[in-house]
């Protein structure tokens, strides 16, 4: 085929998955559109990045230290999150017509943003296998599979949609580094890739995991020697390990987050040290023992391990985690008092563990083909003596395996999954077209088979693939009624709800949504803990503490069947005492002495809070007003009687007086003015 139609054909094909991916996506947004109607809102940390990008839309920066949210400390923006989709959010919607509300603007960006690696997916597969027409495959794979259209539509922002097509950019840039024959492209991809790569770490925390597994295959390259043969290789690896190290040092999420001493990049180091010892200490040897270079790159490792740093601070909770997990056998135990409350609040849908039933929808075709694919590889690299090919087959067999075993005991990690099934799906179709025709119709029939099924599954019933479990029309009755009644004083709230009613009720908030720094999951245990083991006036307290003004409460703590996903299971009072706070809030709302009922619905009820300080001043009002009382004034006790009781309704000495005032005027005397 001509040069230049070929180019126009990989062109078109790169369009042609990129259309059927946004296709998709919106297709399913739009049934959430006709369910939910046209102004559904963003929720948990999803409607906190609709709030970065509405501050940077409106023109505004972004607050050093965000004072709304875990009031009244604050977070600090830049260290909280990791920054940097919004500025892209917020510029891409200001070249959109304003006569289209913001919200649907930027869900438009981030799916078409999102979508973008799918031609990424296409020219790593194709440029890695040398077959543009396998790599067209597994972008199709990816562009309809559920379990990479679910969390991307659009309905709500998070941090993956924007960093997964820097890092298919990375894979595709690494490929044609390594694959190009012109030394100026190759030098090229090679730098491209290491800024991809860097950028996608600056702007979504669980890249750390990729990161780990390409550490982990440079490590294994350096220890048997592979890079010896492949210089250009080792080179483009050192290019993105460095800008790896410039990230941590430079980003301020990363930093503050240790990320320089995270385990993947303990292997970056020991890898460095291995490679400089094959250079200085070993120079000149025909064949370096592996063992001497395994030893000298599991140094940084292994200090890591007998002195834990500061990295561990800030995901020692995981680890926590991940021990369970494996202590469990993969099973979370009905009793909560097994488990810390870190290992229970992070034990929750998107860290849950897979099943069967789960798995069946998100990969109803595209997993069995890939495992299938897998078997093959396996006997190719048994097979295939050319050590280049070899090594390819093995790292992305090694990538796909691992992200399985991720996903099994974390249903979040089916990012990863998809897209190394569509890669090794992508290497079994490049095998097989450069084999007979027998086998090249057979196993193109079935992948065809596959893109077909894994379209039509999520199309069959694509409104069933929204967000579960929000109660919109309530959420949006609630934070209007917050909005208009309650803002801007300061609320306390679950964590689910806390982000909404920052966003678009337009209040401070106590809890923040993401309870990854210790100081966030302390404050949602005591929380808990004060709502389910402690008395009304003990939670009452808790809330006083961080000046909360108001209290929502979301109904359905006591809902049976669903125990292990609530509060309740997280601070261990799977059934709390007569006297929680809790069972007043959801039984007898109107009971509570410091709690004031101001609204509720079908879901959510606000109080608002008698301060221990509102109690103090009532109590002073009501000493007054008794002395008045004493003296004959009625009018003046009367009006500091009602101050009192405004205050606080359950005043005693208020109300006793309210009474007396009104038996006394009963019988016709008025007092003294």
């Amino acid at each position: 085929m001509n040069l230049k139609l070929k180019i126009v054909f990989i062109i078109l094909g790169l369009i042609a998955v990129y259309a059927a991916g946004l296709g998709m996506r919106r297709a399913v947004l739009n049934s959430q559109y006709e369910m939910l109607g046209p102004d559904f809102p963003f929720t948990l940390e999803s409607a906190l990045q609709f709030r970065n990008v509405e501050t940077l839309a409106g023109g505004d920066s972004l607050p050093e230290v965000d004072k709304k949210i875990q009031y009244p400390d604050g977070v600090v923006t830049m260290e909280n999150d990791t920054i940097g989709a919004e500025y892209v959010y917020a510029f891409v919607s200001s070249l959109l017509p304003e006569s289209i509300p913001l919200g649907d603007r930027v869900r438009w960006i981030t799916a078409a943003w999102f979508c973008l690696g799918i031609p990424m997916l296409a020219l790593w597969v194709g440029w890695r296998f040398r077959s543009h027409a396998a790599g067209f495959l597994a972008a199709a794979f990816y562009a309809v599979s559920l379990s990479a259209v679910i969390r991307s539509t659009g309905q709500e922002l998070s941090r993956e949609n924007f960093a997964i097509p820097l890092l298919l950019a990375h894979m595709a840039f690494d490929a044609l580094a390594e694959r190009g024959s012109i030394k100026r492209v190759r030098w090229l991809g090679s730098v491209l890739s290491a800024l991809f790569l860097a950028a996608a770490m600056m702007t979504w925390d669980l890249i750390q995991f990729y990161v780990i597994l390409w550490a982990v295959a440079g490590y294994i390259c350096m220890v048997r020697g592979q890079w010896d043969e492949y210089p250009f290789r080792r080179r483009a690896w050192l290019l993105q390990a460095s800008a790896l190290t410039l990230a941590g040092l430079l980003n301020p999420y990363l930093k503050s987050h240790f990320f320089l001493l995270s385990p993947g990049m303990l292997i970056v180091y020991g890898t460095a040290l291995g490679l400089l010892a094959r250079r200085v200490l070993w120079h000149g040897e025909d064949a370096v023992p592996a063992w001497r270079t395994a030893v000298i790159g599991a140094i940084p490792a292994i200090g890591m391990l007998l002195w834990p740093g500061r990295y561990v601070d800030n995901y020692g909770h995981f680890i926590e985690l991940i021990t369970a997990k494996i202590r469990f056998m993969n099973v979370k135990p009905e009793d909560p008092s097994l488990l810390t409350f870190d290992q229970r609040i992070l034990w929750v849908p998107g860290l849950d563990s897979s099943d069967w039933a789960l798995t069946g929808v998100l990969f109803p075709y595209i997993l069995i083909l890939s495992l299938t694919a897998v078997g093959f590889a396996v006997v190719q690299i048994f097979i295939n003596r050319r050590s280049a090919e070899r090594l390819r087959l093995l790292q992305l067999t090694f990538f796909f395996v691992s992200s399985l075993v991720a996903y099994v005991l974390f249903v979040r990690f089916h990012v990863y999954l998809v897209i190394f099934a569509a890669g090794i799906t992508g290497w079994f179709a490049a095998w097989a077209f450069a084999r007979t025709p027998w086998i090249k119709w057979t196993v193109f029939s079935f992948l065809a088979l596959g893109v077909y099924v894994e379209a039509s599954h999520v199309l069959r019933t694509p409104e069933a693939w929204g967000r579960p479990g929000i109660y919109y029309r309530e959420l949006m009755e609630l934070t209007g009624w917050l909005e208009e009644y309650v803002s801007p004083a300061p609320v306390a709230a679950n964590f689910g709800v806390s982000a909404s009613i920052a966003v678009y009720g337009r209040c401070p908030v106590v809890l923040h949504p993401k309870f990854e720094s210790r100081e966030s999951r302390e404050r949602v245990r005591t929380y808990g803990k004060s709502l389910f083991k402690g008395t009304e006036r003990d939670f009452r307290d808790w809330a006083d503490k961080y000046d909360a003004e108001y209290y929502v409460h979301a109904l359905g703590e006591f809902f049976p069947g669903q125990a292990d996903q609530q509060m309740r299971y997280m601070v261990d009072a799977l059934e709390p005492p007569e006297y929680a706070a809790a069972r007043l809030f959801e039984n007898k709302p109107h009971d509570p002495v410091y709690f004031e009922w101001e609204f509720g619905n079908r879901k959510y009820r606000v109080f608002r809070i008698i301060s221990r300080a509102d109690e103090a001043q009532a109590e002073r009002l009501a000493l007054r007003s008794e002395e008045l009382f004493q003296g004959g004034r009625l009018d003046g006790a009367e009006e500091l009687a009602i101050q009192a009781l405004a205050l606080f309704p359950h005043e005693d000495r208020a109300l006793d007086i309210m009474r007396h005032i009104g038996s006394l005027r009963d019988q016709g005397f008025e007092g003294r003015p």
